[in-house]
């Protein structure tokens, strides 16, 4: 894909294609612009992209890089997750690891890689794209790439007993028109990345993951569970899996962050907007409608 800048003094020509991330130096000059974009002070440990994109879905995930004169001035990770709507199996793709070096930004390159992105992605049958884009790249995404952005909302519960039990509904869960990310390979992915932090808790056909954090609030160490994903089984197991946490893992706090839209959501109260972070972005590429879209913050790659 070749890509003209007429609107520049001088016209500036760049390529967009797929690069093959496990190439030594292919993968160098992707962590040298990724270090260059963030002004990160080190570049990401060797192979570390390659190990981050190996979700093992039905669809190989890949990379897009932008070159000029042969030069790497621009990337984009596409990630591939299995998912299922009505019993039918459709693959997302999340947009990530999106940097363009400093010394070229102005040319669209980030755009025209999305957009090579979705049209490589349309004509190989996948489902759709998905993510969380950051301050600089989420009015991009909706505004220019025709992205729709669903909030992000969280609940906190906390290990007191009188306002523990407070936060959960009794309810039914109808799934019908939910898209449902396949957890149990999102899960097996973070584990590969962080095996010591992905943590695990089951009750019959139900559970949880995610992983804990610790973090000093007024002098205070707060051990907390951040859930990364769900799968329930049947509702009267959702209570028990997250009494089970408080117990297994001693945490103060158990955090659930969730596309607002998620049909899961019904299973507690108090849910709050997200402050921290933008909206789960979608972009339909062979989708039916649906009406749930039943993501959590652990499908983020950076999770």
């Amino acid at each position: 894909m070749t890509v003209n800048l007429q609107n520049f003094k001088i016209t500036m020509e760049y390529t967009i294609e797929k690069i093959d991330i496990t190439n030594r130096n292919t993968e160098l000059e992707i962590r040298q612009v990724i270090k260059a974009a963030f002004k990160s002070p080190h570049l990401l440990p060797e192979n570390y992209l390659i190990k981050n994109i190996q979700s093992n879905a039905s669809m190989p995930s890949f990379f897009l890089a932008a070159r000029e004169k042969g030069e790497v001035i621009g990337c984009n990770a596409f990630l591939a997750n299995d998912f299922v709507l009505n019993n039918k199996p459709y693959v997302g793709f999340q947009s990530c690891w999106s940097a363009t070096h400093p010394d070229h930004q102005g040319k669209k390159v980030f755009m025209n890689m999305i957009n090579e992105g979705k049209r490589i992605l349309k004509d190989t049958g996948a489902g759709f794209l998905y993510g969380i884009a950051n301050d600089n790249s989420n009015p991009i995404f909706i505004k220019k790439l025709g992205f729709i952005e669903t909030p992000a909302v969280y609940v906190r519960i906390l290990n007191i007993p009188f306002l523990k039990d407070s936060y959960f509904n009794k309810t039914t869960i109808n799934a019908n028109n939910s898209l449902i990310i396949n957890e149990e390979q999102v899960e097996a992915y973070k584990r590969t990345q962080y095996p010591a932090n992905t943590k695990i808790i089951r009750h019959k056909n139900s559970w949880v993951w995610g992983k804990i954090i610790n973090k000093a609030k007024f002098g205070i160490n707060i051990r907390a569970f951040y859930v990364g994903g769900i799968h329930i089984s049947e509702e009267n197991d959702f209570k028990y899996l997250i009494n089970n946490l408080f117990k297994t893992h001693k945490v103060f706090a158990v955090q659930l962050t969730s596309s607002k839209s998620n049909s899961f959501n019904k299973l507690l109260k108090n849910w709050k907007p997200s402050i921290h972070m933008n909206g789960f972005i979608f972009f339909n590429l062979n989708m039916p409608d649906f009406e749930h879209l039943n993501l959590m913050i652990g499908a983020i790659d950076v999770f």
